[in-house]
């Protein structure tokens, strides 16, 4: 059924998409986050906890208002164009703060450390409406459904490239995944139409 040339492009679609979804940079966030918010200024392992706990908030809100409001009035493919871009900003700038202006031990946090902190949750809020959730409603709308199931397990290969990221420093690696994030701009505009709206079976002869 993988010789089916229909099949095997939305495999290999499903697969780019974990494997974007891996290198959005969020899940090295989770694994390291109060050292990533020691590294933007927050001191002081009360304090980056706290910080962490906030982002775990915001995650969970952002997931569950675009589930509720923003799944089926913005779309697939627009979600992932958009949130494409925006990652792409905060990714950089945190690169850039921490690289070229990092905080200094027992100084105030400047306004552009603030920033960066403030881009962390935006970064959150930015993958939760586009890239963390759509990935799976995506990989399940564009196989036929004898082969959805099949579709999904495959695609769960992401895991190996979570190992990947898991293993990743922090301090060069935003410039990384910001860079990832551009490329996931273009792979969208060129490999992903739409499927809001679309009867299941439709969209397998459109992808």
């Amino acid at each position: 059924m993988w010789t089916i040339p229909g099949n095997l492009k939305r495999v290999l679609i499903s697969i780019g998409f974990m494997i974007c979804q891996q290198m959005t940079g969020t899940n090295a966030i989770n694994y390291y986050a109060p050292q990533v918010f020691e590294n933007v200024g927050i001191t002081g392992n009360q304090n980056s906890l706290l910080a962490t706990g906030v982002y775990g908030i915001i995650k969970v809100l952002g997931v569950i208002f675009f589930l509720l409001f923003m799944a089926d009035s913005l779309g697939r493919r627009k979600s992932l164009l958009y949130t494409s871009v925006i990652m792409v900003v905060w990714m950089f700038y945190i690169g850039f703060y921490i690289h070229f202006d990092p905080p200094k031990a027992e100084k105030v946090i400047p306004p552009a450390g603030y920033a960066a902190l403030t881009f962390i949750f935006f970064f959150a809020v930015s993958f939760e409406v586009g890239w963390g959730p759509v990935c799976w409603i995506y990989i399940s709308e564009i196989p036929s459904a004898r082969l959805r199931s099949m579709n999904v397990a495959i695609a769960a290969t992401q895991w190996l490239f979570n190992f990947v990221v898991a293993k990743s420093v922090l301090t060069m690696t935003y410039f990384i995944f910001g860079s990832f994030c551009a490329v996931m701009f273009v792979f969208t505009w060129f490999f992903v139409p739409e499927t809001k709206g679309i009867w299941s079976e439709w969209t397998t002869s459109s992808v």
